[in-house]
């Protein structure tokens, strides 16, 4: 048993009414305000009851918890709404209808009014959990409509949102940005109104999970958005100061998206001088089922074209119906199943370690005037590569320009799957030189081609380059089912 107090929102001293009717916000965050005093434990909301409320404020070592039954119901009244400032709350007009600028992009009004249930900046160790329901409220005109997010944090960590279930929402369901270790299981979005019904947007967050969530959305599902300086950052979030979205898991998850994306990426954070500070590293897909698949790779805000680091995608054992062009067009080394990238970026260290994948101890990249990668390993097998997409028919040469401090460094090309070793060359050099690795690979298909130490030893490694693999041709044709399987034809 814990020893954390267990508190009912209609028990005295809160007495929340639990009609439906009265503004139960009051005492539900009285209740939630006074358990977090204590040091934590859990608020209950009532089985069968409904509690109208607007923005609550979840606190770091607290459990909101939804008996069987229990819905949580937003107010359809601005005059209800309050918003966080310190440890009091005060009111605020929140903004209404869809968006709220004509010259700014999609600037949709939730991105300034305060999610329904919000966790300050800061915040950990809370918990939203229970067989009960999240309901937006009821409008049928949508320029009048409160929209806002049902649940929104900003850089908070170690969380857990499971088994409750969020509908008749009107902007996007769950809006986690810049936030470290949460989890989101067995959850039940659907009946979205009035358009732009997004699930769950990841904005620069770390070390997440999505699993076991079955959701039937009007906008894309689930996805990992990597941001920068996004214009319609409002009080409550801003994407200025980004994090790299890594170690992001998604599985086991029902995904129907009505005319968008069920799972992809948006990747908006090219702008970012430190792209290492929006790279998109370690992605685990496994076990699920996407109607559809894709990502956004247009920024409505900015004109760059260059690529967004992507690195490392594995995905397993999925069933995906359909899949835009778009996920085909995204330059992503070491991916497995589908094509990675087929050429090399960053080879001259300029951008820190995007694109490049790093296996043992003992290499470090340095940034700076004159970046380079330093081996400094006291074994062999540690390594520094990118994965690529290489055609059989293409002739192929890898360049290395550095130095050794005697030992022997090794370049060479390895199939993905096996990890068999394709070609090798070993190189020692004292002073700065450039190597060169010409090769052809058996078949087409996805390989590593970098540099790995022979032995214990020091060397840098300033440059590396590749040629070569120019058939720029990455459409798959055809996509079918044999045996319940996904089948993707390059032909």
């Amino acid at each position: 048993m814990s020893d954390k107090p267990e508190i009912r929102v209609t028990s005295s001293p809160f007495l929340a009414k639990a009609d439906g009717i009265t503004n139960d916000r009051k005492a539900i965050q009285q209740a939630i305000d006074y358990v977090y005093s204590l040091g934590g434990g859990t608020v209950i909301l009532d089985g069968g009851k409904t509690f109208l409320s607007t923005g609550i404020v979840i606190k770091s070592n607290v459990t909101l918890f939804f008996e069987d039954n229990a819905v949580l119901l937003q107010s359809p009244l601005k005059e209800d709404y309050v918003k966080p400032v310190g440890d009091a709350y005060e009111p605020y007009t929140p903004v209404i209808g869809h968006n709220y600028s004509e010259t700014i992009k999609w600037s949709h009004t939730w991105y300034k009014n305060y999610p329904f249930i919000f966790a300050p900046e800061g915040s950990h160790h809370f918990k939203i959990s229970g067989n009960g329901t999240l309901r937006m409220s009821e409008c049928t005109d949508p320029e009048k409509l409160v929209r806002t997010c049902p649940i929104g944090f900003y850089r908070v960590h170690d969380f857990e949102i499971s088994d409750i279930t969020i509908n008749n929402y009107h902007g996007y369901a769950m809006m986690p940005f810049t936030c470290k270790n949460g989890l989101f299981k067995n959850l039940k979005i659907f009946e979205w109104s009035f358009g732009n019904g997004d699930g769950i947007c990841m904005m620069n967050c770390q070390n997440m999970r999505v699993t076991g969530c079955k959701m039937y959305t009007g906008d894309d599902s689930v996805y990992i958005f990597s941001s920068y300086r996004d214009p319609r950052a409002g009080e409550w979030w801003s994407s200025d100061e980004p994090q790299p979205s890594i170690n992001i898991e998604i599985d086991h998850n029902d995904l129907e998206s009505n005319h968008c994306k069920a799972f992809g990426m948006i990747l908006w954070g090219i702008d970012c001088p430190d792209l290492e500070k929006v790279e998109v590293r370690n992605l685990y897909i496994h076990d699920n089922h996407f109607k559809t698949m894709g990502n956004w790779l247009f920024n409505p805000y900015t004109t760059n074209p260059a690529p967004h680091p992507v690195t490392h995608v594995r995905f397993e054992n999925n069933v995906i119906d359909a899949i835009e062009s778009n996920f085909f067009e995204t330059e992503i080394s070491d991916m497995n199943l589908f094509r990675s990238m087929r050429q090399m970026h960053n080879g001259d260290f300029k951008d820190g370690r995007v694109y490049w994948l790093i296996s043992g101890d003992g290499i470090t990249i340095h940034r700076g005037e004159n970046p380079y990668a330093e081996f400094n390993c006291t074994e062999s097998g540690v390594s520094l590569y990118q994965g690529l997409y290489i055609k059989a028919a293409e002739k192929c040469i890898f360049f290395v320009t550095g130095k050794t401090d005697g030992c022997t460094l090794r370049m060479f090309v390895k199939e993905q799957q096996t990890g068999k070793t394709v070609v090798e060359k070993e190189f020692c050099c004292t002073e700065k030189q450039r190597t060169e690795l010409l090769f052809n690979v058996p078949s087409d298909g996805n390989y590593h081609v970098g540099i790995e130490s022979t032995s214990a030893g020091c060397a840098e490694i300033y440059e590396t380059e590749f040629t070569g693999n120019i058939d720029t041709g990455t459409d798959y044709n055809r996509i079918t089912k044999q045996g319940g399987k996904i089948i993707y034809y390059y032909d």
